[in-house]
């Protein structure tokens, strides 16, 4: 856990919404404005014509107020919005932005807020706060940081309590990527608060400037030496500089100095992960469980740290003890199913997963079905992906391409094309729905059709980087049109480079076109970054070619140990060096 998250970083935006709204007063609902009717002239009838009910205040903020009522808050916020430009009464505006901020329509509550501001002589203090916050929220550092300054310099707030409040409202990219540059102009003006120096150094290390960040620290630290979260801040910027000695001496100082502080050790023991001492933060990590056992959010934390660390039998005893103990049953299952089934204990993974529920229940029901899959159970994991996709429906795509996968290693090839169709009848013309398709029709040798799906996906998106990619090494694998083809790769590596198999591709075209060479270099920089079975027998049927008989031999041979039944692999050697599959 790292100190922006014991900050309130990860506070929702309807939390600092709300919070907001309710510092604004007259919140709930404010008193209509009066409107004086007279007796009308007949001739002034004759003269004006009736106003549409559009363009009629009182009429807009009725439809307001019964749409608010019934529940229908964006046909409310669409009408005060619609009311707050028919008049000058700012308190319609008021109400506009408290609303839109409410519903977390953060686009309409700055337009609301602007107008609001145009109508009075000297905005209140709340509402410079919304105003700061939402340009900041929407990436505007110059207006964001005025806004922001009048609510440092009034007494109704304590600065502290304002850059509190400002960690809750950084949640959007364009937030982060203006909030360093406002936060450090407003600490640099207002110095002397620690909740300013907290804010700019977390800050500083989200975006990379650990000096920065060290920097903030020690100002902060200055004026409350005793501040933990400063402290660990402090510890967090000299890791990221690598200052691994310092980080150690600097944690243990901290520690000397709050021996009860649970969550300290907790977090240096985290460190000691990151900064790479792997068993001294285990032995840490056994310590802080065996002094509370029962502690459920502490094990959990253990646990997670633990399995990330690379540590998996050790994870597994701790997600044992969660269970023993009844707490975080969900998430305990799941881990130890996942641990069960990287560890190829399928049966156990398959008990586990299916004690799953809470957050971790469509995760734990798709691994499910592929692992019946991988057993050869194929109709009880067509059996399980359709329950998955009737209990989920919001992923059923991913469950499809799931199965569809479960189904091409089957060899159930044709069963995989009917529920690919199916699926495109369900969700017509999806691109990853599309890609699988064409996928698998390559793998049936039908490359009209799989080119006809590609083309489907290019036509929406030119720029798809693994359409074309697939499509080009299509066709210079499968036909003779390897010009065409190494065009569309050569589109694909512009866009990724380092991708092992878009480098595969631009090694075999390479190959057709006979630039042997020049494929022996593409080829061994895509092995280098993932020896795969494919790659390796590309990469040795060009070394072969080359008349490196021995080292293509050596390369075949480590990707046989890795995948003895890989397809092209074993195609290559029965075509080139059959002798090798008979060792």
């Amino acid at each position: 856990m790292t100190a922006e998250h014991r900050g309130g970083w990860q506070l929702s935006a309807r939390a600092w919404m709300v919070a907001a709204c309710l510092a604004v007063a007259g919140c709930a609902t404010f008193e209509q404005p009066a409107v004086q009717h007279e007796e009308p002239r007949p001739d002034v009838l004759d003269a004006q014509p009736v106003p549409e009910p559009d363009d009629d205040l009182l009429y807009q903020v009725l439809v307001a107020e019964l749409s608010g009522a019934a529940g229908d808050i964006e046909q409310s916020v669409a009408a005060w919005r619609r009311a707050m430009v028919l008049t000058d009464d700012p308190r319609i505006a008021e109400r506009a932005t408290q609303l839109a901020l409410y519903s977390e329509m953060e686009e309409a509550a700055l337009e609301a807020a602007e107008r609001w501001a145009k109508l009075v002589d000297e905005p209140p203090v709340q509402l410079h706060q919304i105003l700061g916050f939402l340009y900041l929220r929407d990436g505007q550092a110059e207006p964001a940081g005025h806004h922001l300054r009048h609510v440092l310099v009034a007494d109704e707030q304590p600065p502290e309590e304002l850059f509190e409040r400002l960690k809750s409202a950084l949640g959007t990219e364009q937030a982060r990527g203006v909030a360093l540059e406002v936060v450090q102009g407003l600490v640099e003006e207002y110095p002397g608060h620690p909740a300013g120096y907290r804010l700019l150094a977390g800050l500083a290390l989200r975006a990379g400037e650990p000096a920065l960040a060290l920097e903030s620290a020690d100002d902060g630290l200055a004026l409350e030496p005793d501040d933990r979260d400063l402290a660990l801040l402090r510890v967090e910027a000299l890791l990221a500089m690598g200052q691994l000695d310092q980080v150690l001496q600097g944690l243990e100082a901290m520690l000397a100095a709050h021996p009860g502080d649970w969550q300290l050790r907790l977090d240096y023991a985290r460190i000691l992960l990151d900064a790479g001492y792997e068993q001294k933060a285990l032995a840490e990590f056994e310590r802080l469980h065996a002094e509370r056992p029962d502690n459920a959010d502490a094990l959990y934390a253990t646990a997670l740290l633990t399995l990330e660390a690379g540590y998996p039998e050790e994870a597994r005893g701790y997600f044992l003890a969660l269970v023993d103990l009844g707490e975080r049953l969900g998430a305990a299952h799941y881990f130890l199913g996942r641990i069960a089934e990287d560890e190829g204990e399928e049966t156990a993974a398959l008990h586990w997963y299916g004690m799953v529920d809470g957050e971790y229940a469509d995760q734990a029901g798709l691994r499910r079905a592929v692992i019946l899959g991988g057993q050869g159970r194929i109709a009880r994991s067509r059996e399980a992906f359709d329950e998955f996709r009737a209990r989920y429906p919001e992923h059923a795509i991913r469950a499809f391409l799931m199965e569809g996968e479960v189904l091409r290693r089957a060899a159930r090839l044709d069963e995989a094309a009917e529920l690919y169709d199916e699926a495109l009848r369900a969700h017509p013309d999806q691109s990853d729905l599309l890609y699988g398709r064409a996928l698998l029709k390559v793998a049936r040798d039908d490359v009209e059709q799989a080119e006809a799906d590609l083309r489907r996906i290019l036509e929406q998106n030119p720029d798809h980087t693994h359409a074309l990619n697939a499509l080009g090494y299509t066709l210079v694998d499968m036909t003779d049109r390897h010009e065409e083809g190494f065009e569309l790769v050569q589109r694909a590596y512009r866009q990724e480079p380092g991708d092992p198999a878009i480098l595969d591709s631009m090694g075999w075209a390479h190959f057709r076109l006979g630039n042997t060479r020049e494929a022996l270099r593409y080829l061994q920089k895509a092995y280098d970054r993932q020896p795969d079975g494919e790659i390796a027998a590309h990469l040795g049927e060009v070394l072969w070619e080359l008349d490196e008989r021995e080292r293509a031999r050596q390369v075949w041979r480590e990707a046989l140990e890795r995948e003895p039944r890989h397809e092209v692999l074993r195609e290559t050697l029965n075509r080139l060096a059959p002798a090798e599959l008979d060792q």
